[in-house]
């Protein structure tokens, strides 16, 4: 039989009722003895009232001749002891030697009778001596034997019987409570996929088809809820702002990777953790706690680790009761804006502060020569003159600001060419050749006369002519510049060397800001706007290409540009 181990409570059904069946055989085997035993004692009490009768009949009175006779009549085996002659008699055969030597050991011939191997003796007094009738030796031992063959057929017959109906209660009820138990536990555990496969009938059947629809329900219910579960995390991982999420006792229920980075939060140990023990920044957790106290919604800017910025809004959780069930935490980092709104600050101060310079001059000679100051030709001719540097000057930062608004649009396309490299450095050499004229600049271009560049060329001219300026600008008189043009592998560099004042590393950082100057006294005396660098970087950007620079303090300065070229379109 399969699985006898988880069928012990049939085994023990057995084991007992195949005990109480052997106590029961024990029990009627006593009963029938004694009722055996008194018959038996009936019946020999009989024999030997008609042996004493007979004897006294006899007219010789002898008794063994009578016993012999008794013997042969009735198969009655016989003891007989004689006292007078010491002699003794008996029926009883060589095997019969332990019984017979029980018999001779007994009373004195007092009436009785005993049990001695199965056969039933009685004992009785015979003219002064002892008489021993012996019944037939198959009563007792038959009835045993019969009672042994009884107990082993009622014992199998039940063992079988319960077996049988055991093992069908067990397999139709026992067993699916069993794996209805165990099913419902592993569901209790969370393995929703367990199902009971061997359905039986009749009302476990009912059970276990019961069961088996509530695990498909609830593997459903699962699956949805991970999905919806999965879905949410996927949004919420991949969102640009951080989300924490704080129930009503200010436990954390919830956040997302944007939050975990931007507050460096130890994500192993946060989800049912107290929020001002895992967010390690105490403003954010004031602005938390005074949300949670006030039951409403906060807002906050702080600065984090790295120089970063974060908009923090807090807003409270209700239920549709209107119950506080906690507080959504929503951090949007503003570094970018940050620095965008400084730029502008910047921005406007610098050209409040570069516009006010030339109209304060224009202004002031401007009222000078209206109040009447005209006598004097030559001071007259002075004033108008400086008037008309500054207007240039006002034009030339009104002009850069146009090409740096144009430049920085989003709709702002390149009208790409081809040209010779050569011709564009000669053209902005003639232009330039003026300004290099009166500082006495050694001048040097090495270009190649089969280089061809793809680029916009009027960008490009302009981001030579403003690299130009800012060389000769910066340089002492007899200084020199050196001009290369070549190209390396799919671009073209472009490199400008001067022998100029130079700068040390911090200001070479902010060089291409707008308005930013190395040295704004010549600058602003040169009639520098503060806007050509940023110009050339962002003419370099919208080519795709980068620029580097090299200098130091009172050492000259190198710049490299490089301009990536497609195959298809460079000439050589």
């Amino acid at each position: 039989m399969k699985n006898m181990l988880d069928k012990r409570a049939i085994i023990f059904i057995v084991f007992f009722s195949v005990l109480f069946i052997s106590l029961l055989g024990v029990l009627f085997y006593q009963v029938g003895k004694h009722f055996i035993v008194q018959s038996e004692e009936s019946q020999l009490q009989t024999y030997t009232q008609a042996i004493e009768e007979e004897i006294e009949d006899a007219e010789t009175g002898d008794v063994v001749p009578v016993l012999e006779n008794f013997e042969e009549r009735y198969s009655l085996d016989f003891f007989y002891s004689d006292q007078s002659a010491e002699e003794f008699y008996h029926t009883l055969t060589t095997s019969n030697v332990l019984l017979l030597r029980e018999i001779r050991s007994q009373g004195e011939g007092q009436e009785s009778s005993k049990v001695i191997e199965d056969r039933i003796v009685y004992f009785t007094e015979l003219n002064g001596n002892t008489l021993a009738l012996l019944s037939a030796d198959t009563s007792i031992a038959t009835y045993r034997t019969t009672m042994i063959w009884i107990v082993i057929f009622f014992s199998l017959f039940s063992a079988i019987l319960i077996i049988g109906f055991g093992n069908r209660l067990y397999e139709s009820y026992v067993e699916p409570v069993r794996k209805a138990t165990t099913t419902t536990k592993s569901l209790a555990d969370g393995d929703f996929k367990a199902r009971i496969h061997d359905v039986p009938y009749g009302f476990a059947s009912n059970l276990s088809q019961s069961i088996n629809q509530l695990a498909r329900h609830l593997e459903n219910l699962t699956s949805k809820y991970e999905n919806q579960n999965n879905r949410l995390k996927t949004v919420i991982n991949n969102m640009e702002s951080g989300a924490l999420l704080i129930n009503e006792h200010g436990m954390v229920r919830l956040t997302n990777e944007a939050f975990i980075q931007q507050f460096k939060i130890d994500a192993s140990e946060i989800f049912g953790e107290i929020y001002y023990e895992i967010v390690p920044h105490e403003p954010l957790n004031q602005l938390i706690q005074s949300a949670i106290f006030t039951e409403k919604k906060k807002q906050g800017t702080f600065e984090i680790e790295g120089g970063k910025y974060v908009n923090i809004y807090v807003a409270p959780i209700k239920d549709e009761e209107k119950e506080w069930k906690g507080v959504i935490v929503v951090s949007h980092e503003v570094t970018e804006i940050k620095r965008l709104e400084n730029i502008r600050k910047d921005f406007v101060a610098n050209v409040s502060h570069e516009l006010r310079t030339p109209i304060t001059s224009i202004q002031g000679f401007a009222e000078t020569l209206l109040d009447g100051n005209t006598d004097d030709p030559e001071l007259v001719e002075q004033f108008l003159l400086i008037i008309e540097k500054e207007s240039k000057r006002l034009n030339l930062l009104i002009q850069d600001l146009l090409q740096l608004s144009v430049i920085e649009k989003d709709d702002f396309t390149l009208d790409l060419s081809t040209f010779s490299a050569q011709e564009l450095m000669n053209h902005v050499a003639q232009i330039m050749h003026e300004q290099v004229q009166e500082k006495s600049i050694d001048l040097k271009i090495t270009v190649e006369s089969d280089l061809f560049i793809q680029a916009d060329y009027y960008r490009l001219q302009q981001l030579i002519l403003n690299l130009f300026s800012n060389a000769i600008k910066y340089s002492n008189p007899q200084g020199s510049i050196d001009w290369e043009v070549y190209k390396d592998e799919q671009e073209v560099i472009i490199k400008v060397v001067d022998t100029g004042i130079g700068m040390n590393s911090e200001e070479q950082e902010r060089i291409f800001e707008r308005f930013y100057r190395v040295d704004k006294g010549r600058s602003r005396d040169s009639g520098g706007t503060g806007l050509g660098l940023s110009i050339v970087k962002h003419i370099v950007e919208a080519h795709e290409g980068n620029i580097e620079i090299d200098s130091k303090a009172d050492h000259g300065t190198t710049i490299l540009i490089r301009i990536p070229q497609e195959t298809g379109n460079l000439l050589l």
